[in-house]
């Protein structure tokens, strides 16, 4: 994988930050993407640090012109791109009658548009790529709502239809467009409170952790994932079973 670019977004903290290091740490070159530059850079550093090949790139997914100048940007630094982890998100708990519209269109620009084009804009970077791949980052919502949360579960289950839309589309070019399904995970979005009271209610007895998290995509873009796409690994310690 020493040759590989992987461009995760979100990849200041949480799940993107973890993702970043464990392609890293599978000889990933990884260009992280965000809208704190700090954040960015103390994951490029722990990257670094252990001898590995990282780049911060300030952006806004929710700005969809941008779109191609990112990755254009990470292309241009590290000479091709092979991996895509749509993984920024963004989350605001409101019930059906409480979401406004401006709250309704920041989740879909946010969770739903910018990784559909941004997918669309690295296309001709994944197919010049020995196994292109994308993975949009998902969340159990998006098989199985729960109250309170509409615009959110409705973004990424839109997420979902196109995930599987885009792997029809481009599996003629080689390209797989597959997805990971986290449950509640301990990260910045929760706080401390709330994640203490919903381990319980997990199966496993815990909430997840972004390292759990990663592993599943590291597994996704591996060659052992080769045959498939299309679908989304749901990692929730049970929850949506319960």
């Amino acid at each position: 994988m020493h040759d590989r670019v992987a461009l995760i977004t979100g990849g200041g903290t949480g799940i993107g930050a973890a993702t970043a290091r464990a392609l890293a740490g599978q000889g990933y070159k990884v260009a992280v993407a965000g809208r704190r530059a700090e954040k960015l850079s103390e994951t490029v550093r722990s990257i670094a640090e252990p001898g590995g090949t990282a780049g911060a790139f300030e952006a806004d997914v929710a700005d969809l012109r941008a779109a191609n100048q990112l990755v254009e940007a990470v292309a241009a630094r590290f000479g091709r791109l092979d991996v895509l982890v749509n993984n920024a998100a963004l989350y605001g708990p409101s019930s059906g009658l409480e979401t406004t519209v401006e709250a309704f269109q920041a989740h879909l620009a946010t969770n739903t548009l910018g990784p559909f084009f941004l997918a669309q804009a690295a296309f001709p970077h994944l197919k010049n790529s020995d196994g292109g791949v994308v993975v949009n980052v998902l969340s159990t919502l998006a098989h199985r709502p729960v109250p309170g949360v509409a615009a959110y579960s409705a973004s990424k289950a839109a997420l979902l239809s196109l995930t599987q839309t885009l792997a029809l589309e481009w599996a003629t070019h080689s390209i797989r467009v597959v997805a990971v399904s986290p449950g509640v995970v301990d990260t910045p979005v929760h706080a401390r409170e709330s994640l203490d009271a919903m381990g319980p209610a997990h199966p496993l007895g815990r909430v997840g952790t972004a390292d759990e998290v990663a592993a599943a995509v590291r597994f996704l873009v591996s060659p052992d994932s080769a045959w498939t796409t299309g679908s989304s690994l749901i990692v929730d310690g049970g929850i949506s079973l319960a």
